[in-house]
């Protein structure tokens, strides 16, 4: 999320949260750089990712499968 790559949504089982992206080859590419250790984040785009994952996680009222993209564009 912090690198650009759209979060599709979430689904929560059994008290574990599963976030789901969107597959795309920059996604592909950046999980490469991950297992390569070749990753690097901008630190405050890394905080509000991470601010924007935690937001989800606590809602008062928690979707099982709460779609990212929908809220963003405010339905």
């Amino acid at each position: 999320m912090a690198s650009g790559v759209p979060l599709k949504s979430n689904e929560r089982e059994s008290g574990t949260t599963v976030f789901c992206f969107e597959q795309t080859d920059k996604l592909l590419q950046l999980v490469e750089k991950y297992f390569n250790m070749k990753a690097i984040i901008n630190p405050q785009q890394y905080g509000a990712a991470l601010k924007i994952l935690k937001n989800i996680l606590y809602q008062k009222n928690y979707n099982d499968n709460y779609d990212y993209q929908q809220s963003r564009k405010g339905n």
